[in-house]
């Protein structure tokens, strides 16, 4: 990702208008990202505590729900309790024991974690370059307010 340099001094209150309107759309992507990856994150999470559960020794022949769909369930018994079938993504599964499972889960927790670190520091950074924005926005914006009063004291001093 490349960054661009801009003078912020050099730019008229419209300008640094666009530019803030751009970084508070950035803002808003890097703020839809961390939502995406705190919700895998959770599931994850999910994911580890429901292992957890299921492979707990008085839960071997524990009768289940199976959801066949959304709205329909097929009753099952819990047959052996330390293996799962672990979705690893694209549809593939694999076969791992509790251990394996809970593991693979907590490196995928770990993995988003630090996503998650990195991608609130990115908005940490944007967002303190937008209230710089701002505050230079209201300074131009000051600038002109006070150039114009004062076109209007000489053209009204010279009439």
């Amino acid at each position: 990702m490349s960054t661009q340099r801009i003078d912020l001094s050099k730019l008229g209150p419209e300008q640094l208008a666009a530019v803030k309107q751009q970084f508070d759309q950035e803002l808003q992507h890097f703020g839809q990202s961390l939502q995406a990856l705190t919700m895998a994150r959770s599931k994850f999470a999910e994911c580890i505590e429901d292992i957890k559960s299921i492979s707990a020794p008085e839960n071997t022949n524990q009768k289940v729900l199976v959801p066949a769909s959304a709205s329909l369930y097929l009753p099952g018994k819990i047959v052996d309790n330390d293996k799962f079938m672990v979705d690893i993504g694209t549809g593939y599964y694999v076969d791992k024991s509790a251990g394996e499972a809970i593991a693979f889960y907590e490196k995928k927790v770990a993995k988003l974690n630090k996503e998650a670190v990195q991608i609130q520091n990115i908005i940490k950074e944007k967002s303190q370059h937008s209230l710089a924005i701002e505050s230079k926005i209201r300074d131009a914006s000051l600038r002109r307010h006070e150039e114009m009063v004062n076109q209007q004291k000489a053209a009204t001093a010279t009439k």
